[in-house]
């Protein structure tokens, strides 16, 4: 392949990457324009509008149902054409819609106004980590995954007094998460990037990743999360995952230059 057609190829790949990237914009936007109109209507209500909030009530009690049994069927179809081996993308995109549509729809369903506020940040938050896995290298996308997992831990460390079962449950959840993360991050470094799951391997990581920076946030979101037990969620404990974010992100972006 003579250097025309590497350029070629490379601006294929990254109109591809681009395409795929103001997907996720337009989506998050979406959604988020949806959560929008939902905090205004349906939990800051006027007597005015008390009829509609009533009619969303009565579509969320229905929705509660029928979205994870759209997800289901979906999802079935988008297992049975990965395994006819080709047509399989466009169910699997409409079953990780109906996914994520189906978790929004729990969430409002059983915390109302707390859901659709976490929500009105998890969307954006997820939009900025989908452009990180496309535009910057793999393991920042870990690592910053891993942090916005801590954000959240925090969040939930502060309410523990008054849900102490989906605080102390999200908390154990986290620890799982890091503690599996760490141990995949190890394999993956005496394999070259490589994870193998079963009898397959998948090339997670480059040769060139820097495995110092992923234990590093493991062990800084375990201890913010730690320390949110402790001493409630302070803004500092925000304030620290969000200046590493912040470091991450100066350090990855230097290296792609």
């Amino acid at each position: 392949m003579n250097k025309k057609e590497q350029r070629a190829q490379r601006a294929r790949e990254e109109d591809i990457i681009l395409t795929k990237v103001l997907w996720w914009i337009l989506g998050a936007v979406v959604l988020e324009t949806l959560l929008l109109l939902l905090n205004k209507f349906y939990v800051n209500f006027t007597v005015d509008q008390v009829e509609i909030a009533v009619a969303l009530q009565s579509m969320f009690n229905v929705l509660i149902y029928v979205m994870p049994a759209i997800f289901v069927v979906l999802l079935i179809w988008a297992v049975a054409a990965y395994k006819r081996g080709k047509g399989y993308l466009l169910p699997a995109v409409f079953a990780g819609i109906a996914l994520i549509l189906t978790v929004c729809t729990v969430i409002i369903w059983k915390f109302y106004d707390k859901g659709i506020s976490l929500l009105t940040v998890a969307v954006p938050t997820v939009a900025v980590l989908a452009l990180i896995f496309y535009l910057y290298q793999r393991e920042f996308f870990f690592s910053a995954t891993l942090s916005a997992l801590g954000l959240l831990g925090v969040r939930m460390a502060a309410g523990v007094a008054s849900q102490p079962m989906l605080g102390y449950g999200y908390l154990v959840l986290l620890a799982v998460v890091l503690l599996a993360a760490a141990v995949a991050f190890r394999v993956m470094q005496t394999h070259g990037g490589v994870l193998a799951l079963g009898s397959k391997e998948y090339k997670l990581l480059p040769k060139s990743a820097n495995y110092v920076m992923l234990y590093v946030t493991c062990v800084l979101v375990a201890a913010v999360a730690i320390c949110a037990v402790i001493l409630g969620g302070l803004m500092v404990l925000y304030g620290v995952l969000a200046a590493w974010l912040l470091i991450q992100a100066v350090y990855y972006t230097v290296r792609l230059m």
